[in-house]
């Protein structure tokens, strides 16, 4: 097997999995680098509709990139009055089940006498997030910190940590605790600003 049709075959997978992506933006990113990639294939193999046809594909998802990072989101919190709330069991209903595979260890009777906040992207409910307060000083324990999977693209993570006007702040939280629950979820707390304490990952607010 030649180079070319090593480099054919990695073209394709990347067009494969970029359909199997959830996130739209990491959807359109691979999907991109299929079709530039098999664009290449196609012109160097002389197949010229294939050169084409995926070159084409390659700029339209190049447009659609530049809108997604232009686009700004406009982010709302509310806080629930209680978790029998109709949008609440709505998001426990649809994705409950992803929210326990994230963390085995959560559990829904946690939330009863617990903060829980519904986050909004462009009207649309995308997360919950939970917390209990630990003392009058504005320290909290994050019980649950759930997005929707075809929103995970951090930007509901900037919106709810950082910056002087945050809504955590505007809420009261200064200090931010929770517990991980494994790699993956390190990986994400490090990279929206969280530093490991011992046992536990910790935020103070700005």
């Amino acid at each position: 097997m030649s180079l070319l049709e090593v480099f054919g075959y990695v073209a394709s997978v990347l067009i494969a999995l970029s359909l199997m992506m959830s996130n739209i933006k990491r959807l359109r990113w691979l999907n991109f680098y299929g079709a530039a990639a098999f664009s290449t294939y196609g012109y160097f193999i002389d197949a010229y509709p294939v050169f084409i046809l995926n070159g084409w594909v390659a700029l339209v998802d190049a447009y659609y990139l530049v809108r997604i990072y232009q686009e700004k989101d406009q982010f709302n919190l509310v806080r629930l009055k209680s978790v029998t709330s109709p949008l609440f069991n709505l998001l426990k209903e649809q994705y409950g089940k992803d929210m326990m595979q994230l963390d085995q260890k959560f559990h829904w009777q946690q939330l009863d006498d617990a903060v829980v906040l519904l986050l909004f992207r462009n009207m649309k409910p995308v997360g919950l997030f939970s917390y209990k307060a630990l003392d009058d000083e504005g320290r909290v324990e994050v019980l649950l910190d759930y997005i929707i999977p075809e929103d995970r693209d951090f930007k509901a993570a900037e919106f709810m940590f950082t910056g002087q006007n945050n809504p955590l702040n505007q809420e009261g939280v200064k200090h931010l605790i929770v517990q991980s629950v494994d790699n993956k979820h390190e990986l994400y707390l490090k990279r929206v600003g969280f530093i490991k304490k011992a046992h536990d990952f910790e935020l103070v607010l700005n």
